[in-house]
């Protein structure tokens, strides 16, 4: 599968028209992972966004500093968006993301999609939306669970 057809089914890229499709193409790297490697590192600087469209990771945390095991957040499979958090705000990554069968994904980088962002208000007011509604789903998601966890 190409890049281009990879980012038009995803959810960054939902309601783009071609040409501004061709752009976010333009800055876009198709990257492979193996099973058990970091894709995101927890406190990295990074902004990358990834779109993940072959296996599947896990956000894992260390819920403290000397214990050497991870507490699994979430799972996400193919078609999902990691990454967004740290694209909007800059802030350091949250959480671990590990893959847990080799992975293939489309990475934006953080640096080009803020300059693309910034010099194409269309591509800019897209991407935005689209990474509002990501940020929206996975915080009503979480606040389900939290719920669900506190009823039981």
């Amino acid at each position: 599968m190409d890049v281009k057809s990879i980012l038009a089914q995803s959810d960054i890229a939902k309601g783009m028209e071609e040409e501004q499709l061709e752009k976010l193409v333009a800055i876009a790297k198709a990257v492979d992972f193996k099973k058990n490697d970091i894709l995101i590192k927890e406190n990295d600087t990074s902004s990358d966004i990834f779109v993940l469209y072959k296996g599947w990771i896990s956000v894992e945390i260390q819920r403290f500093p000397y214990d050497t095991t991870a507490q699994r957040l979430r799972v996400l499979k193919s078609k999902g968006v990691l990454g967004e958090f740290s694209f909007i705000d800059k802030s350091r990554r949250s959480a671990n993301v590990r893959a847990q069968e080799n992975v293939s994904c489309v990475v934006l980088p953080g640096d080009e999609l803020e300059k693309l962002t910034e010099s194409d208000a269309k591509v800019g007011f897209a991407i935005m939306k689209n990474i509002a509604k990501l940020l929206s789903e996975k915080v009503r998601s979480s606040n389900f669970e939290l719920r669900n966890q506190l009823i039981w």
